[in-house]
């Protein structure tokens, strides 16, 4: 920031004077007569801090009409020191209530340290300003860049409560469940629970607990000291050091066995982790635990202790499954239609509002996840993207849901039993989700949301079935 200040005052013995003593602290000058020499030097000159005379002679206008002209056009960006001998209480009233910084009487013994110290507030005043301006205008930028990342798309009455949970659990600072099936968009509410909290811009540490090897787990989320076990070389820091101070997302937060969750637990409520053959350490970290699964039962199925799930239990985000958005499935495709366009140059001719109901038909298992996917997939087969094309594909979707062709929901509805009909659903309904997956028992069972152990028993019985 330039350091100018530019001096409004009819005697220019006093001006010169003035000049001399801000100069000694570094700051450049210039010096106005009268009203018409002001407003010239005031755009070719920006000062930090104007020193303004009331009374001025042979000037156009008087030093606080120039003061009431600079507020009025919006002009004014400095701060103002008043010098006045002969000012009245109410024209030294008006200066105020314009905006002055202070008010300096020239009548008197003129005490120059409470001048220069009022010229120093000033300036290191508009020196704040002008910082939290800039502050702002980053945070701004940094706004639009989080939201192009994480873009939390929805009008629907489900995901309006969500938005509204999330800005009052981040305003409350608490730790916090999400709950909601694969696909959901888990991982973007983690990211507004930070952003829109006190702790936004320090650490935001994602674990996927899930793919932390059983044998380490420990040491991983809580450190080591070297040589506590054989291949611990170094000293290492865990998750929940790096996250001190902001955030540690753990997702699938049921993989993690329950002593760790005691460990968890105690982290929570005593700000403290005991690091692997090492000393007890102070953190402070919140936590956001995610699971495709229902919290409850796997506190019934003693896969997640009570206790943690009792300390957390009131702040529980549910996020609704892509077939309960019915609202919201016309902006979603609309905006990832928008994104692989631009990615693929393609051609956009659709009009989504008059499809909706066929893309409603189909029941979206992997959710938003699936949807972009899908969108995907539309670029990359097709060079025109319009109502006919989407409309195709969802059928094409539609039909493998249930087998090859069409028939196959004929031949299901014939079924006398309905548990032979259910089963014979389930068998199809797996049978699609595995050459979805290429045969892949871990990711298919992640999108059916069960276990890897039942989905074997399953395909086991079917097996002995045959």
């Amino acid at each position: 920031m330039m350091k100018n200040i530019l001096i409004l005052e009819d005697n220019e013995k006093l001006a010169a004077y003035y000049s001399k003593l801000v100069r000694e602290l570094g700051f450049k000058t210039k010096q106005a007569g009268n009203s018409t020499e002001f407003f010239k030097l005031y755009e070719d000159f920006p000062p930090s801090v104007i020193l303004l005379d009331i009374k001025l002679s042979h000037s156009k206008l008087n030093g606080l009409e120039v003061f009431q002209n600079l507020v009025k056009q919006g002009n004014l960006k400095s701060k103002v020191i008043v010098i006045s001998g002969e000012a009245s209480r109410s024209e030294i009233a008006q200066a105020m209530k314009l905006g002055a910084h202070t008010f300096i009487e020239k009548t008197g013994e003129f005490n120059v340290d409470k001048f220069l110290s009022d010229v120093r507030a000033a300036y290191q005043l508009k020196k704040q300003e002008e910082t939290t301006e800039q502050l702002l205008e980053e945070k701004k930028n940094l706004t639009q860049t989080f939201l192009d990342k994480f873009p939390f798309i929805g009008e629907s009455k489900k995901i309006k409560e969500v938005k509204k949970q999330i800005k009052r659990f981040a305003d409350a600072g608490v730790d916090v469940m999400i709950m909601g099936d694969t696909g959901t968009g888990k991982e973007v509410v983690a990211h507004h629970l930070y952003y829109q909290s006190k702790r936004a811009g320090k650490p935001f540490v994602k674990v996927n607990a899930g793919g932390l090897p059983s044998d380490i787990v420990d040491s991983e989320l809580f450190g080591h000291k070297r040589g506590s076990f054989t291949d611990a070389k170094y000293d290492k820091k865990g998750y929940f050091e790096e996250a001190n101070g902001g955030y540690l997302f753990l997702d699938e937060i049921s993989s993690v066995t329950l002593p760790i969750q005691a460990k968890i637990l105690r982290a929570i409520e005593n700000k403290e982790i005991r690091v692997v053959g090492g000393e007890q350490k102070k953190v402070d970290v919140k936590l956001i635990f995610a699971s495709n699964k229902n919290f409850k039962e796997l506190v019934n199925d003693e896969l997640f202790r009570k206790d943690l799930y009792f300390r957390i239990a009131k702040n529980v985000i549910h996020l609704p499954p892509l077939v309960e958005r019915e609202d919201d499935i016309v902006l979603l495709m609309n905006y990832f239609c928008t994104i692989h366009g631009t990615q693929y140059s393609r051609i956009l001719n659709y009009d989504l509002h008059k499809i909706r109901k066929r893309l409603l038909s189909y029941h979206w298992p992997g959710n938003i996840r699936e949807l972009s996917s899908f969108c995907e997939n539309l670029f990359i087969r097709h060079n025109v993207i319009d109502n006919e094309v989407i409309t195709q594909e969802i059928e094409k979707k539609c039909a493998g849901a249930f087998g090859k062709n069409d028939d196959s929901l004929e031949e299901l509805f014939r079924i006398e039993k309905i548990n032979d009909a259910v089963h014979s659903f389930e068998q199809k309904y797996i049978q699609f989700h595995l050459e979805q997956n290429e045969g892949n028992i871990s990711k298919t069972a992640e999108n059916l949301g069960i276990e890897r152990t039942t989905l074997y028993r399953k395909l086991k019985k079917e097996i002995l079935r045959g």
